[in-house]
C-alpha cells in the first residue's frame, strides 16, 4: 500500500468519523426534542437570564451563517475532497446541514436545565466562543472563493486538454489555489484527468501509470510561438519527497501568445514533446503528453501565464486567463460557460469532447 492510498484512507476515515459524530449528536437532539419532548421555552418569554439570551442570539447568528456558507467552503474550498470516494462529501455536507438547521431552530428556545444548571451555561459559553469566530471566518472568507479578475482583464484561452478533468488548485485566491502565494503563479491551475466517478487514479495509485492523467495529450491553449522547451527529466515517483530544485516545472513548454505573455505547460512526460523552440503553432495543436516530471506529488498538468519566458518566482508577474467556451460542473450538473474560469474541485471538459 503506497503513501497516496494511505493518505486517502486516512482522510476518508477521518471524515467518516466526523459524519458518525455529528449523526449521533443529531439523532440524540432529535429524540430529546421531538420524541421525548423535553420542555423548552422561547428565550423571548424568559424575563431573567439576559446573559443566556445574549448567548442564544449569538448562537442563532452563528448557525445561520454556517448554514449559508458551509456548502461553499466544503464543496468548493476543501482540498481533501478529491482524495475521498465521490459520495463521502455529499453525505458529510448533508449531515452537517441538517445538524446546523436543527441547532439553528433550537437556538430560539432554551431548556429548563439550561436555566438552572451552571454547567450548561458554561458549555453554552464555550460553544459560542468556538462558533462565533468560526462562522465569522467562513463569512468573511466566502467572497475569496469566487474572487477572480473580470473578463476584460483576462487572456482568453482554449482548454489544453480533452475529456473530463478536475481542478485540484485553481482560482484567484489562496482559499482555492495555493499558487496565489506566489506572484509569478497567482492564477496557475493544476488539473488531473478523472473517470466517470471523479477518481483521478486507479488501483493503489503507487505508480505513475496508475493515474488517468499520465500520457494524456496536451494541446496549445492559444496560438503563438514556442520559445522554450525542456524535455530531459524522468518522471518523479508518486508522492516523492525529493524536490527538483534545478527545474521544478520538469519537462515543460513555454508559448509566447502575446507581447510579454507566456503560457507555461509543465510536468510533461519525457520524450513526448512534439514541438521545438521557434515553432509557430495554433491553438489546439498537440504539444506533448502529461507526466509527473519536476516537483509534483502525482501526475497532473500545471498551466499559468506570466510576463517572462523563464521560471522566476521572485520577479515574474502572473496574469489571469479564462476559457472561451467550456462545459463545467461546479455543483451537480453540467453547464456551458462562455469566458469561464476554474475553481478548486471544478470538473470540466471542452464542448463536445
Amino acid at each position: 500500500m503506497d503513501n497516496l492510498q494511505l493518505l486517502s484512507l486516512f482522510v476518508t476515515a477521518l471524515v467518516w468519523f466526523v459524519i458518525g459524530l455529528f449523526s449521533s449528536w443529531l439523532i440524540y437532539r432529535a429524540i430529546t426534542v421531538f420524541i421525548l419532548k423535553r420542555p423548552r421555552v422561547s428565550w423571548r418569554q424568559v424575563e431573567r437570564h439576559r446573559y443566556i439570551k445574549c448567548l442564544k442570539i449569538a448562537t442563532a447568528a452563528a448557525f445561520a451563517i454556517l448554514l449559508l456558507t458551509l456548502p461553499f467552503h466544503l464543496w468548493i474550498g476543501a482540498s481533501y475532497r478529491r482524495l475521498m470516494p465521490w459520495y463521502v462529501m455529499p453525505i458529510l455536507l448533508s449531515v452537517l446541514m441538517v445538524w446546523t438547521a436543527l441547532e439553528l431552530y433550537l437556538s430560539f428556545s432554551m431548556s429548563a436545565r439550561l436555566q438552572r444548571s451552571t454547567f450548561k451555561k458554561v458549555m453554552l459559553t464555550i460553544t459560542v466562543a468556538l462558533l462565533v469566530p468560526a462562522s465569522s471566518y467562513y463569512l468573511v472568507t466566502l467572497p475569496q472563493i469566487f474572487t477572480y479578475p473580470a473578463g476584460q482583464e483576462c487572456m482568453m484561452l482554449d482548454l489544453p486538454v480533452k475529456g473530463e478533468w478536475s481542478a485540484g488548485h485553481a482560482g484567484g485566491s489562496k482559499k482555492v489555489n495555493y499558487h496565489c502565494a506566489l506572484r509569478a503563479q497567482k492564477y496557475a491551475m493544476d488539473i488531473t484527468k478523472v473517470n466517470v466517478e471523479g477518481a483521478f487514479y486507479k488501483g493503489e495509485g503507487g505508480k505513475v501509470e496508475d493515474f488517468y492523467t499520465t500520457n494524456q495529450p496536451i494541446y496549445a491553449p492559444a496560438s503563438g510561438t514556442v520559445v522554450r522547451v525542456t524535455d530531459s527529466f524522468e518522471n518523479s515517483t508518486v508522492m516523492s519527497e525529493e524536490k527538483v530544485k534545478t527545474n521544478p516545472a520538469g519537462n515543460h513548454v513555454v508559448i509566447e501568445i502575446a507581447k510579454d505573455r507566456y503560457v507555461f505547460l509543465a510536468h510533461l512526460n519525457r520524450g513526448s514533446i512534439v514541438v521545438k523552440e521557434g515553432d509557430h503553432i495554433k491553438s489546439g495543436d498537440l504539444v506533448g503528453k502529461a507526466g509527473n516530471s519536476g516537483n509534483t506529488s502525482w501526475p497532473h498538468l500545471h498551466m499559468h501565464i506570466q510576463d517572462i519566458p523563464v521560471i522566476d518566482n521572485r520577479n515574474a508577474i502572473a496574469y489571469p486567463y479564462r476559457f472561451a467556451t467550456i462545459e463545467r460542473k461546479r455543483w451537480f450538473g453540467w453547464a456551458k460557460v462562455v469566458g469561464g474560469f476554474l475553481l478548486r474541485n471544478d470538473v470540466f471538459r471542452a464542448i463536445g469532447k
